[in-house]
Parts: structure tokens; C-alpha cells; sequence
């Protein structure tokens, strides 16, 4: 056995070497398939939500929504909008149609989910307006005076209207940063649903 190993050496180098590559590929493979297993199923959970809240906040009144939790209020109104808006044929006319109020959920849940890592910019990169202008004006109607002003600097370094239109990395990151500060311990889903809860009528029909 000892003189095989000496007079082949490289083959049973080749093999050693194929089976950690293997090992090495089954290793990646198994973790790859439990990643992907773990992304549907959070997928898959917030879709169920979603389809529970907007099933609960379909029909509003008066008393649903004063009784209603502040952040499932929200985020079942902005899902039920969402749902509609896709299933409609000409979603500009529809997104037009809202009330003022609808519009600042609708916009805001967007720029929430999208920063929902603290990745501000992420929002404004894949987004434009009037979706973008008017996630700032909901900001300024529902969050404190701080993250909105956070917000609005980030519209204008995206924004394709501004002449001074620039997206300077280090300006980013240094938004992207104060955001994660500012909202680090604000519940916005709730300070969205208290907003409903003081302009009711808004979301009445």
C-alpha cells in the first residue's frame, strides 16, 4: 500500500483534492437551499399578512379604524391600495384617483418597505415621481420635522427635476446613516396608523 501511494502519489492527490471540492460544493449547495427555503417562507408569511390586513381594513368605518392597532391599520390600508393599484388596468389613473391622504400611505409605505434595511437611498434609486415627491410630502404630514428633513435631502440628491441633480457616495451613506438613526426607535408603521386615525374621512367612502 505504501509503495502504491509512493509510485502514484499525484492520483491520490487528485482524489483528496476532488473530495474536498466536492465537500466544498455540497457544503454550499446545502447552505444556498436553506437560504432560498428561508427567504420563500418569510415570502410566503408576509404575503399572508398582507392578505389578512387588507382583508380586515377592506371595509372601513369610523369604529374599525379608532379601534384598529395604529401599525396594522396602516400597513392593511397601504396593502389594500397596493393590491388594488396592481389589479387595475390603468394604475396612473388610479394612483390619481386617491385622496390626499390615501396618496400619503400609499407613498409612504413604499419609502418604508423599500428603507426597511436603513437603506434610504434604495427608495429613491428604484422610485420617481410622482411616487417620490409624494413620500416626501406624506413625510412631512406624518414623521417628526428631523426625518423628514433627512428625507427630502435624499429626494433632491435623486431627484431627475432638480438642476443641481448630483449623487455624491459619501453624501449618500452619510443620509443613508442619519435615517438609520432617526427612525431607529420610531414605530413608522404606527406614526402612518395614528395619521389615519386623525384624518378618518380621508379613507371613508
Amino acid at each position: 500500500m505504501i509503495e502504491s501511494i509512493k509510485e502514484f502519489w499525484y492520483l491520490y492527490l487528485l482524489i483528496a483534492v476532488l473530495v474536498v471540492v466536492t465537500l466544498f460544493v455540497w457544503k454550499k449547495a446545502i447552505t444556498a437551499s436553506a437560504k432560498h427555503s428561508k427567504q420563500f417562507n418569510e415570502n410566503l408569511a408576509k404575503a399572508k399578512r398582507a392578505k389578512e390586513l387588507r382583508e380586515a381594513y377592506g371595509n372601513l368605518t369610523a369604529e374599525i379604524i379608532e379601534k384598529a392597532p395604529a401599525a396594522d391599520l396602516f400597513e392593511g390600508i397601504a396593502a389594500k391600495l397596493e393590491y388594488t393599484c396592481q389589479k387595475t388596468e390603468d394604475t396612473n389613473s388610479f394612483y390619481e384617483s386617491m385622496t390626499g391622504g390615501e396618496k400619503n400611505v400609499y407613498a409612504l409605505y413604499y419609502l418604508i418597505t423599500d428603507a426597511a434595511e436603513g437603506n434610504l437611498s434604495k427608495f429613491f434609486k428604484s422610485s420617481y415621481r410622482p411616487l417620490t415627491s409624494d413620500a416626501v410630502a406624506a413625510a412631512k404630514e406624518i414623521l417628526d420635522e428631523k426625518t423628514h428633513g433627512i428625507i427630502n435631502m435624499m429626494f433632491r440628491c435623486y431627484d431627475e427635476n432638480n438642476e443641481d441633480y448630483s449623487v455624491i457616495p459619501h453624501e449618500i451613506d452619510r443620509l443613508n446613516g442619519e435615517y438609520r438613526d432617526a427612525t431607529a426607535s420610531t414605530d413608522l408603521f404606527a406614526a402612518g396608523g395614528n395619521y389615519i386615525k386623525n384624518n378618518p374621512n380621508e379613507f371613508l367612502k
